[in-house]
């Protein structure tokens, strides 16, 4: 393994805005420049590598869907193995390997059957999970019964908009007033790729309706964090995953629309989750939100950052910082955050597993880390 060492790393952006229009650019407070170690690593190998950990040790090859963790525990987790299919997308996308295909089509066949053979259930959100992926899925494979998966879903997650407060999409079908982040966010991001797909309009009119509600009740105007939910504006839960699906929306429909306000809110929010040293990002790396649902938090920010970086409008400063970003968190993972030969993540990327026993909704995240560098990388933004 090869040592670089530079003389300073490319600072984070300061929590202040950061102008993004042509006409102006704003100055910018940054944090003095940190020397620091950086290790080249291969994260193609290492992506290979996380992959097969979680094919081999978290894989039930009779039901055909990922358990819930790699210690005996064969708990089925609907929205995990969604995340379990974006990650399989992630790692054809990379490789082109027929196995990868195969394992999808198993992993939808499975959780089918698992969840009482039928792909609704009483949670927006975890439908919201699943169409994502299927539509991923599809745009890989070009599979019609992905994109029919995600259009099913798509005609019942509408009915979860109801009038109380004020709007947005439920989070569970007999909880009226559970109107939060992790039902809203991704519909957004779903009906602005639905409208990509069929170029239905309704499809953008859903968007920018979820994302005006959400921008009004749950985006805290100050310092454009989201809430978690309507009734749920509290410092202790504010979830890297919200604040992904939040940027992830609000870039999709600037894709469209090309409405500055949007690609503002993206980047105002993720400046200010790795700025945050307190509640998000301590010394540049993401912070753990420990096993179960959580262990899959931080992967999902990681993949719609990911996103702004390739899509994003942003100026080569705002760009570079993310890429650093990302890179320094995963070399962290591999250099901290990894139990080898099992290669298995801390939900901590700076700290070393001290067991071989691990959630799967861990695994996916550090595999969406990895993934979404390899991706930087076939597309020449990251080194």
């Amino acid at each position: 393994m090869r040592i670089t060492v530079f003389s300073k790393f490319p600072t984070i952006i300061a929590m202040s805005f950061l102008g993004l229009s042509a006409c102006k650019k704003e100055v910018r407070d940054v944090l003095p420049p940190v020397p620091v170690v950086i290790k080249e690593f291969d994260f193609a190998k290492a992506a290979d590598s996380a992959q097969i950990a979680l094919n081999t040790q978290f894989w039930s090859v009779d039901e055909k869907y990922y358990n819930q963790d790699n210690n005996g525990n064969k708990g089925f987790n609907y929205w995990w193995n969604a995340h379990a299919l974006d990650v399989l997308v992630d790692g054809y996308n990379r490789t082109k390997d027929n196995a990868y295909t195969l394992k999808m089509d198993a992993l939808l066949d499975g959780m089918y059957k698992k969840n009482g053979n039928k792909y609704l259930n009483n949670f927006y959100d975890d439908m919201e999970w699943m169409a994502l992926a299927c539509l991923r899925a599809y745009d890989a494979t070009k599979d019609v019964k992905y994109k029919n998966t995600a259009e099913l879903l798509w005609l019942n997650i509408k009915t979860g908009w109801t009038s109380v407060n004020g709007g947005g999409i439920m989070w569970e079908k007999n909880s009226p007033s559970s109107k939060n982040a992790c039902s809203n966010g991704p519909a957004i991001i779903l009906a602005v790729r639905l409208y990509k797909l069929n170029a239905v309009k309704d499809d953008l009119d859903w968007a920018k309706k979820i994302y005006a509600w959400q921008r009004q009740n749950l985006v805290e105007s100050a310092r454009g964090v989201v809430w978690d939910g309507y009734n749920n504006f509290n410092e202790t839960s504010l979830y890297t995953y919200n604040q992904g699906t939040w940027l992830g929306g609000a870039l999709e429909l600037y894709t469209i629309t090309n409405d500055i306000q949007q690609l503002n809110d993206a980047v105002r929010n993720t400046n200010y989750v790795i700025n945050d040293a307190s509640k998000f990002s301590l010394a540049g790396i993401l912070r753990g939100e420990n096993t179960g649902d959580g262990g899959l938090f931080k992967g999902i920010f990681i993949r719609y950052l990911t996103q702004l970086v390739i899509l994003g409008n942003v100026d080569n400063y705002t760009k570079a910082t993310y890429i650093n970003y990302l890179k320094l968190n995963g070399e962290s993972l591999l250099g901290k955050g990894t139990l080898s030969p099992e290669f298995i993540f801390n939900p901590n990327w700076n700290v070393k597993p001290t067991i071989p026993k691990l959630d799967c909704s861990v695994q996916l995240s550090g595999i969406m880390l990895l993934e979404s560098i390899n991706e930087l990388k076939r597309l020449n933004i990251m080194k």
